[in-house]
């Protein structure tokens, strides 16, 4: 039983199957970001699969083995049954005194600071 390796992350490799014990590979790190006021990671890599034993996803919604990556942090979809990877997001960030309020679709509007975060998890738009 050779273990899948893990798919890489947007800041780290995955990590490689064993070929001794059949362990499927962790899936690598998504890369930080403190666009939104606080850290939050995302494009983890999703998990390897093997018939021995699961592995994890990487930090920033990649999926474990057989779990989809988690939605809105664009990370991948752990190996096994066809599971799929995290769907995307968008943020913009502009300072509060430039910001239009002209948006389409439903965006979740916050303010940071002296900035105002527009991020979006469905279409939508932003008209400066």
């Amino acid at each position: 039983a050779y273990g899948g390796g893990g798919g890489g992350g947007a800041a780290q490799d995955g990590e490689a199957g064993s070929t001794s014990n059949g362990h499927a590979g962790d899936g690598g790190d998504g890369a930080p970001s403190a666009i939104t006021g606080s850290i939050a990671y995302y494009g983890g890599g999703g998990a390897g699969n093997s018939t021995s034993t699961d592995a994890n996803g990487g930090n920033g919604g990649g999926g474990n083995t057989d779990v989809a990556g988690s939605a809105n942090t664009g990370g991948g979809g752990g190996a096994g049954n066809n599971r799929s990877g995290g769907s995307g997001v968008v943020i913009i960030r502009v300072l509060t005194t430039d910001y239009s309020s002209t948006t389409s679709g439903s965006p979740t509007v916050t303010q940071t600071g002296n900035d105002t975060v527009i991020k979006f998890t469905g279409s939508g738009s932003y008209t400066a």
